[in-house]
């Protein structure tokens, strides 16, 4: 018996997902690259938890950072 291989790829994915929001909210809220991960092992899992975590508390520290945001 085989397998059946997913029907998209994530990249695909993504596009389809950002252009539907696009269009819900009227204009493009998105950045214009991604990265994406693939999580194999339970260090690599708390590792990406850890960065999406903790990193919002770091943006008054990255360069883009303004001071006029909300």
């Amino acid at each position: 018996m085989g397998t059946s291989a997913p029907t998209h790829s994530v990249p695909w994915v993504v596009r389809y997902f950002k252009r539907k929001v696009t269009l819900a909210c009227g204009e493009n809220v998105w950045q214009r690259g991604y990265h994406d991960q693939i999580i194999r092992t339970d260090a690599d899992y708390l590792r990406v938890w850890d960065y999406m975590d903790t990193n919002p508390a770091k943006w008054r520290e990255d360069c883009y950072y303004t001071g006029t945001e909300a």
